[in-house]
C-alpha cells in the first residue's frame, strides 16, 4: 500500500497502480489565498537556515503543497528557479509523507547559494521535525 522507489537509486516513486507519483494533480496544490492564510495563521512552523515550512492538518486524504517565494529572494528568474526546485523535491517526497496535511514551503535567502541536494536535505529535515514522514522514515 502506498508508494515505493522505482529502483533503489531512483528519484521516482511508483504507486500501487503502477503510475509515478507526483504533484501534477490539482488536489496536491494549495492555490487560493485563503488556503495559504489559513495555514499561516493556524499551522505550526518549522525552520532551519534555508527554509521555513508551515504544516496544518487538512482533513483530506492527500497532502497539499504551496510555495511562497517572496521578492526579497531575488528577481523573477531566481524565484521561479527556486520554486521549481522546491516543487520537484516535494513531488519526489509526496509518497513518503503522511497524507492529510497542507504544507507551505518558504525559502530563505541562503537557499539561493546552495545546491539542490542541500535544499533537499534541509526540506527532509523539516519534514522529520514536523513528524509528517510515514513511520518517521
Amino acid at each position: 500500500m502506498g508508494c515505493r522507489w522505482l529502483t533503489p537509486d531512483s528519484y521516482f516513486f511508483v504507486c500501487d497502480s503502477g503510475e509515478r507519483c507526483g504533484l501534477v494533480k490539482k488536489e496536491n496544490r494549495l492555490r487560493r489565498r485563503n488556503d495559504f492564510t489559513r495555514v499561516y495563521k493556524k499551522g505550526k512552523s518549522y525552520a532551519n537556515k534555508y527554509l521555513v515550512v508551515y504544516v496544518l492538518p487538512n482533513g483530506r486524504a492527500v497532502d497539499r503543497f504551496g510555495f511562497s517565494v517572496g521578492k526579497r529572494v531575488g528577481k523573477a528568474v531566481t524565484r521561479n528557479r527556486m520554486r521549481r526546485r522546491l516543487r520537484e523535491i516535494c513531488r519526489l517526497h509526496v509518497g513518503l509523507l503522511t497524507p492529510g496535511y497542507d504544507i507551505v514551503v518558504i525559502p530563505r535567502n541562503p537557499a539561493l547559494e546552495v545546491d539542490y541536494d542541500t535544499i533537499k536535505r534541509a526540506l527532509r529535515h523539516l519534514f522529520h521535525k514536523a513528524g509528517i514522514f510515514r513511520n518517521n522514515q
